[in-house]
């Protein structure tokens, strides 16, 4: 069920049976010069609609809010399209929605991240508020990165805007992506480096992987199998 459907009257009902609310959490910017800025929204949002439909097999039922599109992104704010939001910025207006979900007497409240830069805002959010309502618990959830062993199961290699992504991407929205400019390479740092200029140099043209093996049937084996291991986790069947 998405919140942003329902009445308020049919919200008040469900709420009184409905336990735990999925929040998707993403960011706008550069994905290559294949993927549209939109990918980290995209995919969490998909997965938690597939995550609602299994849940909804196992006789649990859920409530999925509006996504927050925009996150914090400073190193690929070198590339246009980008919005970038300070991580105080966002860490006070996702704490903010998720004290309104606690009070409204959710217990638990699933943010389904999309984007890396968003982590610890997100982290420091989930803190405050677990602080403030102690019978509300927090779940964040990096589907990339706590699966990761389940991706490079199925892909050899995954990375922003990379083979993983991208199959993501062709799965849910193929018409967005523009697989011909579909290249890239690996990049690392053997520390973390912080300067205005730093996406450039670990995400040329806005990629870190080579997304050219992406393939949508892999996109919809990631989507599956994620989305069915986080269905059981809040189902409590692990």
């Amino acid at each position: 069920m998405r919140i942003e459907e329902l009445t308020w009257p049919e919200f008040e009902g469900i709420k009184e049976r409905v336990d735990t609310v999925m929040i998707p959490v993403g960011s706008v910017e550069a994905h290559g010069r294949h993927l549209p800025l939109g990918t980290d929204v995209f995919a969490p949002v998909e997965i938690a609609k597939r995550v609602e439909e299994r849940l909804h097999r196992l006789g649990v039922e859920v409530l999925i809010a509006p996504p927050i599109w925009y996150g914090h992104t400073f190193v690929l704010d070198v590339y246009p399209g980008t919005i970038n939001v300070a991580a105080e910025a966002l860490k006070a207006y996702v704490r903010e929605i998720m004290k309104e979900f606690a009070a409204e007497g959710f217990r638990r409240i699933v943010l389904l991240n999309g984007h890396g830069g968003n982590y610890s805002p997100l982290v420091l959010a989930a803190e405050e508020v677990a602080g403030e309502f102690p019978e509300t618990e927090v779940w964040l959830i990096n589907w990339w990165l706590d699966f990761r062993e389940d991706i490079l199961s199925i892909c050899s290699s995954q990375g922003h805007a990379g083979q993983d992504e991208t199959s993501v991407m062709l799965a849910i929205r193929p018409e967005l992506v523009k697989m011909e400019n579909a290249q890239g390479e690996k990049r690392s740092s053997k520390v973390r480096v912080i300067k205005k200029d730093i996406g450039r140099e670990l995400f040329p043209d806005g990629v870190n992987d080579d997304p050219s093996l992406a393939t949508a049937e892999k996109g919809e084996a990631i989507l599956s199998v994620v989305s069915e291991k986080i269905a059981r986790l809040i189902a409590g069947d692990t």
